[in-house]
């Protein structure tokens, strides 16, 4: 094998399609003329995430030479830091997503979604950095032609792969009081302008999800890369859009038009916590009335909503709980398939970091946050928030994820007044 290792990550979900965190598919040629590609399957269990085992188990095929990673998830940093130690003679440089920085300097990398524990100490042979792959090797952002291999060796040829096509690699909001995007230097900000969507000719006979990746849609990506999406059976897209007026007219605009068809699309939505002074207080930029008119022309237009919400709130009253009562009840029935229910989590570097309290969170030398603790009182009101999202969800027809893990950390709270 190759001394230069060009390493992506694969986890096959619970549902049976192949996550592929093709980092390097928009520097494909770059990478495959300087070495080979190896896939690594992660673990896809995240409370797995936290055993020393599962890393340490993990071998590669060179002790000696270059390993360049695509980091998608902190797991696959902290890979990254114990093949590092593991491998003394092995020079291990990794980035990507989850590795971005919070400053363009690449002699000073600081992490923008985690800080690191003060006393750690980074191996001499690891090269964590913010930079693109491009940007590292000195080439222009997206001049390369994107391209995959599917890993033969791990994926049936009919299986599902969900993979992923940059439009840019940051958030044009980037407000939410939760987030830490806002943080991101705009000299590392990095956006594809020319659409060739390459993967219509991905050869794989299996469906293919494709991400379309941007923290969130802007009126103008809805206009221009909506209406000219490849369309085929074997091809279903993913991607998040805020509920936000210029969107929602940009979409209706889409959908109304007597232009190409729409090809199968899912959108996941923040309904994050669906009263206006709590959407207000996220500065989320949005009311309910327009949370629901996302949903109404989704609904007619046959496009899946994900929707997304937020619970843990330490600052809930009970016209919130009314509020979203009242939302939903105006619902459009079948307008949403699935709402994932999400414990607040602290990130570091964000406003609920410095407002909150909870047990910290680590991943080796990485520091995460923590999931909020909240009041007897504030848990009862998060409790009759989940209480009402149960007993409406059969009749507007969506399904509930994350209810478990809610309901646990809840339990957590409660414990911890």
């Amino acid at each position: 094998m190759h001394p230069t290792l060009f390493v992506q990550f694969l986890s096959r979900s619970r549902r049976g399609w192949w996550d592929l965190a093709n980092g390097f598919s928009d520097t494909y040629d770059l990478c495959r003329n300087q070495g080979d590609f190896h896939w690594v399957v992660h673990e896809p269990e995240g409370d797995k995430w936290y055993r020393e085992d599962t890393y340490t188990s993990r071998p590669l095929p060179v002790d000696k030479g270059t390993v360049y990673m695509s980091v998608s998830y902190i797991n696959h940093l902290y890979q990254a830091y114990v093949w590092a130690r593991q491998h003394p003679g092995l020079k291990v440089v990794a980035g990507g997503p989850v590795a971005a920085a919070r400053a363009g300097d690449p002699g000073a990398w600081t992490p923008l979604y985690f800080q690191l524990r003060p006393d750690v100490v980074f191996p001499d042979n690891l090269t964590i950095t913010g930079l693109s792959v491009e940007q590292f090797f000195g080439v222009p952002d997206f001049s390369g032609t994107w391209k995959l291999d599917i890993p033969r060796e791990i994926v049936d040829p009919g299986a599902p792969v969900y993979i992923s096509y940059t439009l840019d690699n940051g958030c044009y909001w980037g407000r939410c009081i939760y987030c830490n995007i806002k943080e991101a230097p705009e000299d590392l900000f990095r956006r594809r302008t020319h659409m060739a969507y390459e993967f219509d000719r991905l050869d794989h006979t299996g469906k293919k999800i494709v991400r379309l990746n941007t923290g969130s849609m802007t009126p103008g990506y809805i206009r221009e890369v909506l209406p000219t999406l490849p369309v085929a059976d074997d091809l279903e897209y993913r991607t998040f859009m805020r509920c936000a007026r210029a969107e929602n007219r940009a979409l209706q605009k889409v959908v109304s038009g007597h232009g190409p068809e729409l090809p199968a699309l899912t959108l996941g939505i923040g309904v994050e916590f669906p009263s206006d002074r709590m959407l207000a207080y996220m500065d989320k930029g949005i009311t309910c009335a327009d949370i629901l008119e996302t949903l109404r022309i989704c609904g007619q237009a046959g496009i899946r909503v994900n929707g997304n919400m937020i619970l843990g709130w330490n600052n809930l009253e009970e016209e919130d709980v009314e509020a979203l009562e009242w939302f939903l009840a105006e619902m459009p029935e079948n307008a949403m398939s699935s709402l994932q229910l999400r414990w607040l989590h602290a990130h570091p570097y964000t406003l609920i970091h410095q407002q909150y309290a909870g047990k910290p969170v680590f991943l080796g030398p990485f520091y995460l946050g923590f999931k909020v603790e909240i009041s007897g009182a504030q848990k009862r009101l998060n409790q009759a928030a989940v209480d009402r999202i149960q007993a409406w969800a059969p009749r507007k027809g969506f399904r509930i994820e994350g209810l478990n893990n809610v309901i646990a950390q809840s339990g957590k709270a409660e414990n911890a007044v």
